[in-house]
């Protein structure tokens, strides 16, 4: 068996396959293409598609492929600023539960009437996440194969690393609990009782609008989440790998093997600092947001999961950045995630997450018609600081451009500010 090297991937590329299997064989026969699925990483590590469950995200390391099947990974040939990709992401972010349509999937390659609904299969996924930023990689997102994307004249094919995975990681890993599996099950089973209510459900994004429309039925909802353990599906990670949220136990792991496989880990795990996990502050913000406007029990439950998942995200970032500069310096300074103040990629954040925020940047970049002008007051002379109680403090902010008097005022309040090596 194989994988694909992780570090092989960024996000936006598109993983196209062709699976052994009857259903794989009549794709490809009737497209009279090479592949027969498509993906769509959207982290290091990590990758979302439209199977007959539905759309879910999945982990590389637990995506098998015979030793003889064709894997492909494709990237834009003109490439795109990265908080455009971000978008790409959120999109196929926000279509995680969406139901499979096979119909329009095997419409896709059968000249008939062609309805468009919110349903999904693989290819469109993908293709509705580039063009939800205006890139249109086939002539129809709505209607096009695996290999309509292959053969796109926007994409560029990868030379794709992959590494053998024995028979015993291959048993091993079918031996333990699948926290992929358990997270499906669990958002499944909330959005199946959710379609109880309303049959047009496809989605979070639907939920939301169901939970704020219908506050009778916010209660429903409410035990639903807790009684599906979808609010407590991040235990198990937390229980399963501790040394990733405790530097004492990390520091601990010493045998030479071991050490590398930190050095590795903790190298991925600071490339993506701030972009990361920032999903879990966005998410927090709209949650915040809601509860706010439209009290409801459910969105009450959800900031609480939020919370946790922003804490425990900037937790496990921190020890490896903790690690990494205690063992192997250069490798933090070389791959720590910088996103400096006041750049497109930083308003991307902040405009999500700490939307005044933002507002109070642009009008003193306005005022001063200069960029190098304090996050927060407009004034000079500035230093570009990280907050290293983000979590608390700023859930989601990946750094700010401050004045020596804002500083002050900011310690105060309890931030822990360091200047942004």
């Amino acid at each position: 068996m194989k994988r694909i090297k992780i570090e092989s991937l960024q996000p936006g590329d598109i993983i196209l396959t062709a699976r052994p299997g009857k259903g794989s064989k009549f794709i490809r026969g009737a497209t009279g293409g090479m592949v027969s699925h498509a993906m769509i990483c959207v982290q290091q590590g990590s990758f979302i598609d439209s199977t007959m469950d539905g759309v879910q995200a999945r982990n590389i390391q637990r995506e098998f492929f015979e030793d003889d099947e064709n894997v492909f990974a494709f990237r834009l040939k003109t490439p795109l600023p990265t908080h455009v990709v971000t978008q790409v992401v959120d999109y196929a972010r926000s279509q995680i539960g969406t139901r499979y349509s096979l119909r329009e999937a095997a419409r896709s390659v059968v000249a008939v009437t062609k309805p468009r609904t919110n349903r999904l299969f693989c290819s469109r996924l993908v293709a509705r996440a580039y063009q939800s930023v205006g890139i249109q990689l086939v002539g129809d997102q709505d209607y096009c194969s695996p290999e309509d994307l292959r053969i796109s004249p926007l994409l560029v094919e990868l030379v794709l690393e992959t590494e053998v995975v024995s028979q015993d990681e291959v048993e091993a890993m079918a031996s333990r609990p699948n926290p992929i599996a358990m997270t499906h099950k669990a958002q499944n089973e909330v959005l199946d009782a959710a379609r109880l209510l309303d049959p047009t459900v496809e989605n979070f994004q639907d939920l939301d609008r169901l939970i704020n429309d219908h506050p009778e039925w916010d209660d429903r909802i409410a035990d639903v989440l807790q009684s599906t353990g979808y609010l407590d599906l991040w235990r198990y990670e937390v229980e399963t790998h501790p040394w990733r949220y405790d530097h004492s136990v990390m520091a601990t792991m010493t045998t030479p093997s071991i050490q590398q496989d930190l050095r590795a880990y903790c190298i991925g795990t600071v490339q993506e600092a701030y972009s990361g996990g920032v999903r879990f502050a966005v998410n927090l913000e709209h949650y915040r947001r809601r509860h706010q406007v439209s009290p409801r029990r459910s969105w009450q439950l959800l900031i609480e999961l939020y919370e946790t998942l922003v804490s425990n995200d900037h937790c496990r970032r921190e020890v490896a950045r903790t690690w990494l500069a205690a063992a192997y310096p250069a490798d933090l300074e070389r791959h720590m995630e910088k996103i400096e103040p006041h750049s497109e990629m930083w308003f991307s954040i902040v405009d999500r997450v700490e939307p005044r925020l933002g507002a109070l940047a642009r009008l003193a970049i306005q005022s001063e018609k200069s960029t190098m002008v304090c996050s927060s007051c407009g004034d000079g002379p500035i230093t570009d600081y990280r907050i290293v109680n983000a979590a608390e403090a700023m859930p989601g902010v990946p750094s700010l451009r401050l004045c020596d008097d804002c500083v002050r005022i900011r310690r105060g309040f309890g931030e822990r500010l360091e200047p942004l090596g």
